[in-house]
């Protein structure tokens, strides 16, 4: 049961740590760019609409509008399209970070997991309760060298603690006895939460992403809403460009 929950440990940390960080790139990368796109058009016509609604009220009421307090007023009221754009681009931005970095092959890949999957055995918390402070810290270079897909920190650690002489013993089968429903519970919720997690974005587009078929479908599909924010665009300036010129004293940005 122990060899089972690490292995479900490490599978969990392979999912959140190389693949989940792999898939969101790889959308980011072919869909986010087209759907940031589809958002900066989309904000532009948003701003220009509620734009004219609000200078055609101040007209209505007789009053000048007064543009200034209109772009505030914007702002404001567009605060959370503008975030939504701003937390996309980030991500797009990512994904091109991300792509760019040097990858493992798949010898040191699985070098790397293999590693991990020995090392969790001998430092995790749920192995290992009564672990010193010095073995806390080693579990921390662990998971960053992990995270980090650092091979060569991962073997340099794996040699470190095989030359430990301070290594708590694991536990007698008498003594594992007495964690044994814990145990059971503790397989048991991580085979419910990896279930979960390959429901959710991004583990439900893995095949998806690998179906040039559909990613085009979708690009194609983005590119039809932007050519139509891009019409809805145009209508609205020519009325902007109405509103300012008709013999209105104010200028419309």
């Amino acid at each position: 049961m122990r060899t089972e929950l690490a292995k479900l440990i490490a599978d969990r940390d392979d999912l959140l740590n190389t693949v989940k960080p792999n898939l969101e790139a790889s959308y980011y990368a072919v869909i986010g760019k087209e759907q940031y796109r589809l958002l900066l058009v989309r904000n532009e016509v948003l701003r220009m609409r509620r734009k004219i609604e609000l200078i055609r009220a101040s007209l209505n009421r007789g009053e000048e509008p007064e543009l200034e307090l209109i772009e505030e007023r914007l702002d404001e009221e567009l605060q959370q399209w503008i975030e939504e754009l701003k937390e996309l681009g980030q991500k797009v931005k990512w994904a091109d970070y991300h792509n760019q970095l040097p990858a493992l092959s798949a010898e040191e890949a699985q070098e790397l997991k293999k590693l991990y999957r020995e090392l969790v055995r001998k430092l995790h918390p749920d192995f290992n309760k009564e672990l010193p402070e010095n073995f806390k810290y080693l579990w921390e270079r662990v998971l960053t060298a992990y995270q980090g897909g650092d091979l060569e920190e991962l073997q340099t650690l794996s040699l470190l603690l095989s030359e430990q002489e301070n290594l708590p013993e694991p536990s007698t089968m008498e003594q594992l006895a007495d964690d044994i429903e814990k145990l059971k519970e503790k397989i048991e919720k991580m085979l419910e939460n990896l279930a979960k997690m390959q429901e959710q974005f991004p583990f439900n587009f893995r095949d998806k992403l690998n179906d040039e078929r559909w990613v085009t479908a979708q690009q194609e599909a983005v590119e039809k809403q932007i050519k139509e924010m891009e019409r809805h665009r145009q209508t609205y300036a020519s009325v902007l460009a109405e509103l300012s010129g008709g013999g209105e004293t104010f200028n419309v940005h």
